[in-house]
């Protein structure tokens, strides 16, 4: 196995801007298959030139994807189930973003997959009433999607901004009518990073049970930042939870740190920049990807990561 040829990954991206960026990132997945969603609110984005790379397959329908909403969730499964029906069996199936950006030469990737016996890279840290943060979040109905059309709210932007506000109001009274979570799903709640790879066996697992059991999506449906509890908490019940990174204890805010092959900046800023220091955080992870990066705030990061890590 260990001098076996690497099986092609499967890279699952969620992209919504940036078409330079996203460019750059799909010339160095360019020995693997990319799968790609554009986010529906995406207008006079260069789709054809996307269309014309050969490793790159374009999601269709396009989603209209909205932060902390479950439309990430079903883009995310759309990106799977496309993956999965390909005549080509992959050896993970990684998902990132169009804001991400490898920072060691994938090849390397490859070859670890190759020999990790099916691990899925993915960190799963229970939520009960001893974490009451999170446990206050699971424990009320949110509505995160805009109420109203995106392109009516593009065509008159006076309406976003009553729309955000009247949704609010909904999300506030929703606090006062508690429910029980973990009741609805059936089983312990879990969550963690959005960012994760996972095995072809995990991945098949995770389409047949969504198929087979919709109560369990309906109750994430209402749920905030349900791209970071409904993976973790199916394959937590799974027989895929010894497979995984295993347990991760709540760490408050620092659990966003430990997306298992992302480095997400220390200072929880938005982008990285290109400043030493910065480079020095990039050359000196032992992750795969930074995030966020973007090709305006970024450039000169960019060039030194391609000439001297990749």
């Amino acid at each position: 196995m260990d001098n076996a040829t690497p099986r092609r990954i499967a890279f699952l991206v969620l992209a919504h801007n940036d078409a330079p960026l996203l460019l750059r990132l799909c010339h160095h997945l360019r020995d693997h298959a990319v799968f790609l969603h554009l986010d529906a609110k995406s207008r006079d984005f260069p789709i054809e030139q996307f269309a014309a790379l050969k490793n790159v397959t374009l999601i269709q329908p396009r989603i209209s994807v909205h932060w902390a909403d479950y439309s990430m969730v079903e883009t995310t499964l759309a990106l799977l189930r496309t993956a999965l029906n390909q005549n080509e069996s992959f050896s993970k199936y990684v998902l990132i973003s169009g804001a991400c950006y490898p920072v060691k030469p994938i090849a390397r990737l490859a070859n670890q997959f190759n020999t990790d016996d099916g691990l899925n890279y993915i960190r799963l840290t229970a939520i009960s009433p001893a974490t009451p943060h999170l446990w206050t979040l699971v424990s009320r109905r949110w509505r995160m999607a805009p109420l109203l059309p995106d392109h009516l709210m593009a065509r008159q932007p006076a309406l976003r901004s009553l729309e955000k506000k009247a949704r609010a109001v909904l999300n506030k009274i929703s606090s006062f009518r508690p429910r029980d979570f973990q009741r609805e799903v059936g089983c312990p709640i879990h969550f963690g990073s959005q960012w994760w790879a996972l095995s072809e066996p995990c991945a098949r697992y995770i389409i047949d049970f969504v198929q087979n059991h919709p109560a369990f999506v309906r109750s994430f449906r209402t749920t905030y930042v349900p791209d970071e509890l409904f993976f973790h908490t199916l394959i937590a019940q799974s027989p895929f939870a010894s497979q995984t990174l295993g347990p991760q204890p709540d760490q408050g805010a620092g659990t966003n740190q430990q997306a298992p092959l992302h480095l997400i900046h220390p200072s929880e800023k938005r982008v990285f920049h290109s400043t030493d220091a910065d480079f020095e955080l990039a050359k000196s992870t032992d992750k795969f990807f930074i995030r966020k990066i973007s090709s305006r705030d970024s450039a000169d990061l960019l060039d030194r990561i391609d000439h001297e890590l990749l």
